[in-house]
């Protein structure tokens, strides 16, 4: 049986990590971020939250920076339908 390859994405809405398969990563919501890695385990700023709060305006977790270093810009820029103005 062959395995699919998953890919460690992190939600801004729930605050948590979770896998998805790599040929769903196109069909997630803006507040779903795809990650290189698994965030290292000893961040002094958020405590391993990976978030430094919840903001009540939007309801989203403010990311901490041990999760914005590791945010995969490469596949969210291939992801990005490009329209035509």
């Amino acid at each position: 049986m062959q395995t699919k390859k998953t890919k460690l994405i992190y939600s801004v809405f729930s605050g948590t990590l979770y896998e998805t398969p790599e040929d769903d990563v196109s069909l997630l919501d803006i507040g779903h971020l795809p990650l290189i890695h698994n965030p290292k385990n000893n961040c002094k700023k958020c405590f391993n939250k990976r978030h430094l709060g919840r903001d009540i305006n939007n309801f989203t977790y403010t990311i901490c920076s041990c999760i914005k270093n590791i945010i995969d810009l490469d596949l969210i820029k291939k992801n990005i339908p490009i329209s035509n103005i």
